[in-house]
Order: structure tokens, then C-alpha cells, then sequence
């Protein structure tokens, strides 16, 4: 039996368009106009390797403010919804007795806010982290830990993803990447490391019946 490891922000839940103000809102507090269009590049990054690209960026930024100011205003003015389909596919992989691990680049703290928002935690077998690993997305290490977590070997893990550098990750984990794209769509290099790219979560449960 095979095992899935979803992405969350942009894969399973709609966040990635809510962190555009987010960002636009902490940048600008700051005096710095239009740091809304780096979510682009940092999509699948964890918090170090989007640090880092800030810092690298905007060297002057006080990156402490800056995450204060993005998160609460990601709190207090935006609602966590599932992306289309991602409720359907969780209810036929548990249905199924398919086991379940989400892996991450968010911090643990988001991660349980945003899974409370959806009422989606007990979905889990496992749960990893940004800051449970050292090396982010492109790396695979955050998905050979979930793999860990479930105890299962990595190639027997489909890997639901919606960014390039988490198709990369889940590629070079071993495992069988499918991609749903969010706000950036895949190049055709990244396609060539898919099984499938599909237009909704709904949609992989034929392609996932066929495997069971």
C-alpha cells in the first residue's frame, strides 16, 4: 500500500495568495514597496531559506518586525480555507486506511494554526515542520523525515506539491511527485519530474485508485 506527504501552503490550503498583502503589508511598514511579488520566488522554501533570501534582498530590513507584522496581519485579516478538492481527497485516503504526513516549510506554530483554522489535524499521521529539518525545500530532507514519521519507505509515497522547489524535493526524495499549481506555474523541466500535474486535489482520486 502506498502512503501520500502533502505540501500545505498553496497545495492543500489556499495561503499563499494571503501571504501577498501579508508581505506587501510588513515591507511597506518598513518603507519597502512591493515585497508581495517575492512570494514568487520563495514559494516551497522553509523560514530559513525565505530569511535568507529577505536578508540577501533588503539587507537594511529588520527581519524580526518584519515577521512579526506579516504573521499578525495574516491572523487578524485572513481566513485559512482548503484549496478545491482537498477535503474530498483527505476523506478517501483516510476512507482507505492510506497513510497520511504533511510536510511543510511553515513553522510548527502555523502549521497547527492553519490545520485548527480547516479542522483538518487528526487527517495526520505525521506533521514535520520547516524548523524540523536544517536543509529546506529543494532538499529532500523534509520528506524523507515524513516518510520516517510513517514509517515507510520513501518511493512508496506520492507527493502532493504546488511549487518548483517542492517538486524538486520530493524528486530527488525518491518519491512520486504530482503537481497542482498555485499562483506559479510549473516550467516544462520541473513537469519532467511529475507523474501527473493535475487542476485540482478532486482529480487524484482516480489517478490513486488505480494504485490501491
Amino acid at each position: 500500500m502506498f502512503s501520500v506527504v502533502f505540501d500545505m501552503d498553496g497545495t492543500l490550503l489556499d495561503t499563499q495568495r494571503i501571504c501577498i498583502p501579508a508581505w506587501e503589508y510588513a515591507g511597506e511598514k518598513q518603507g519597502i514597496k512591493n515585497m508581495g511579488e517575492c512570494i514568487y520566488d520563495v514559494c516551497g522554501m522553509n523560514e530559513i531559506g525565505w530569511s535568507k533570501y529577505i536578508t540577501d534582498r533588503f539587507p537594511s530590513i529588520d527581519l524580526t518586525a518584519f515577521k512579526e507584522n506579516m504573521r499578525r496581519y495574516i491572523i487578524e485579516n485572513s481566513k485559512v480555507v482548503f484549496k478545491s478538492g482537498a477535503g474530498e481527497l483527505l476523506g478517501f485516503l483516510k476512507a482507505n486506511n492510506i497513510k497520511i504526513a504533511l510536510a511543510s516549510g511553515s513553522s510548527r506554530a502555523s502549521i497547527d494554526h492553519h490545520l485548527k483554522e480547516v479542522q483538518a489535524t487528526d487527517y495526520f499521521d505525521a506533521i514535520v515542520g520547516g524548523h524540523d529539518v536544517q536543509n529546506g525545500k529543494p532538499a529532500p530532507d523534509i520528506f524523507l523525515l515524513a516518510a520516517e514519521k510513517l514509517g515507510v519507505a520513501p518511493e512508496s509515497c506520492f507527493v502532493f506539491e504546488d511549487s518548483a522547489n517542492g517538486i524538486r524535493a520530493g524528486h530527488s526524495a525518491g518519491m512520486k511527485c504530482i503537481g497542482v499549481p498555485d499562483i506559479v506555474p510549473f516550467s516544462d523541466d520541473i513537469k519532467k519530474l511529475m507523474l501527473a500535474e493535475l487542476g485540482s486535489l478532486s482529480e487524484a482520486i482516480e489517478l490513486l485508485k488505480s494504485y490501491i
